[in-house]
């Protein structure tokens, strides 16, 4: 089982930062397609913590991803555990793609607030998810 896990600071760059880590740690792992899935959807997890997590200085997200049986996961997770954490359709100025991607991508997926909000996902890699 390949899994890694990285805190960020909630600056700008966290996004690309796990991108980043996520092809490096994965790609060995993964196909192509799979592999720009998980990419895509960690810089929307990223990017939902970071926008609705109401974060303040001091207080890190976290990724942590795993292969596991043909199964990638990817969990992220914040502090913050206001707020609904629900699937949007994308609206015509920007925004509401995160989830909707996840709902669109992930065989499954899920919303854990025990310690702050971890929005965690699975993907398969074999095409026809």
């Amino acid at each position: 089982m390949d899994v890694f896990e990285i805190s960020l600071a909630p600056a700008p760059a966290a996004a690309t930062t796990a991108r980043t880590e996520v092809t490096e740690r994965l790609a060995a792992s993964l196909g192509k397609q799979v592999l720009e899935d998980v990419r895509l959807l960690v810089t929307e997890l990223i990017t939902n913590a970071l926008r609705h997590g109401a974060l303040t200085p001091g207080d890190v997200v976290s990724v942590k991803a795993s292969v596991d049986q043909g199964v990638v996961r990817l969990e992220v997770t914040d502090p913050g555990r206001d707020g609904d954490v629900e699937v949007r359709e994308p609206g015509p100025r920007g925004g509401g793609y995160g989830l909707f991607l996840v709902e669109l991508l992930a065989k499954r997926w899920g919303v854990d607030r025990r310690k702050g909000t971890t929005v965690w996902c699975e993907l398969a890699p074999e095409p026809g998810r």
